[in-house]
């Protein structure tokens, strides 16, 4: 197995496995970046550790995994095999399945779905930041799911619940699309992002343009850099309002950091429990539209109470599970 092969493989688990610190991130885009051959093994790796996590397959078809130690812990050179058997398995499965189809004899065999997609996904209080196919780059929010879905035609991206931010690759043979819902956000070379709630969701553009419809057929409304599209659900319009400083205040996550300008309490504690283990409570209701301006880490929790409790002259509580600001009405 090649060399490239082998670090392509290397760099997919860790992602998948969400172990990517900032260190890491950078050494990953050095590596990526610096020959064309690492951004088609990885992505090959992707697709492979992607299908096989789905896969069904015989158990003495599986590869073996490596045994723990004692500690619990895997040794670095045991991860190593069993992510070079993951290659080869995931190789050897590729190649079947470009060979099936000439093998059927039966004609009135159902034609194939077509691949699998890749699922990128966080957990609460994580980031990702994931290249992707095409050249394209996302960027997924806190406790977030996409799925990514390629063809010759099209670049498909579902968003199944919480936030990325896109940067495409220009590709006008292939329009990229983002649906959340019965959202539908287009573009072909720019970056903005799509937030989902439920039905809702929210488009902020960054760069370029972005189409912006509900439903199959729904009026295409063209929302540009600095622009914020809502959809409050899926019969609903959507409404267009130009707000720079909001599009950029809204996408501070991406640097791992909230800021508030003048939002109110409710809504800053509800952006905060987006990131927070410990959940926020305001236990006093008559809190909920005092107003704020600051900026913290979104791991910051303990430390937006105490400037709350100093700003308000309110007292606050950590619990193991819980911080409440405010005495009960």
């Amino acid at each position: 197995m090649a060399v490239i092969d082998d670090e392509a493989l290397e760099w997919a688990l860790l992602q998948a496995e969400g172990e990517l610190d900032d260190q890491r991130r950078r050494a990953f885009q050095r590596w990526y970046d610096a020959d064309v051959r690492h951004k088609g093994a990885y992505v090959r790796a992707m697709v492979i550790n992607n299908a096989l996590s789905r896969a069904t397959v015989q158990d003495n078809l599986r590869p073996a995994p490596s045994q723990p130690e004692a500690g619990g812990w895997e040794t670095q050179s045991a991860r190593w095999v069993t992510r070079r058997r993951l290659l080869a398995f995931g190789a050897m499965a590729a190649s079947v399945a470009v060979l099936a189809p000439r093998m059927m004899t039966a004609p009135r065999e159902a034609a194939p779905a077509g691949p699998a997609p890749l699922v990128l996904a966080t957990a609460k209080g994580e980031f990702r930041k994931v290249p992707l196919a095409d050249q394209s780059a996302a960027s997924i929010n806190s406790a977030s799911q996409i799925e990514v879905r390629y063809g010759a035609h099209a670049r498909q991206v579902t968003l199944a619940r919480g936030e990325a931010w896109f940067e495409v690759a220009k590709d006008k043979s292939r329009p990229f699309t983002v649906q959340a819902g019965a959202v539908r956000a287009q573009a072909v070379g720019t970056a903005f992002s799509v937030r989902r709630d439920g039905d809702s969701a929210e488009i902020l553009v960054t760069e370029g343009t972005v189409a912006v419809w509900t439903g199959e057929d729904g009026e295409r409304r063209m929302v540009t850099a600095g622009e914020r599209a809502l959809v409050s659900g899926p019969a609903a319009g959507v409404t267009v309002e130009r707000s720079p400083q909001e599009v950029q205040r809204r996408l501070a996550w991406r640097e791992g950091k909230l800021v508030f300008m003048n939002q109110s309490l409710k809504d800053a504690v509800a952006d905060f429990n987006r990131y927070s283990a410990k959940t926020i409570v305001i236990a006093d209701r008559s809190l909920d539209r005092r107003t704020l301006i600051g900026q913290y880490r979104t791991d910051a929790p303990e430390r937006f109470a105490r400037d709350v409790s100093a700003s308000f002259n309110v007292p606050y509580t950590i619990t193991a599970k819980e911080i409440l600001i405010g005495r009960p009405s």
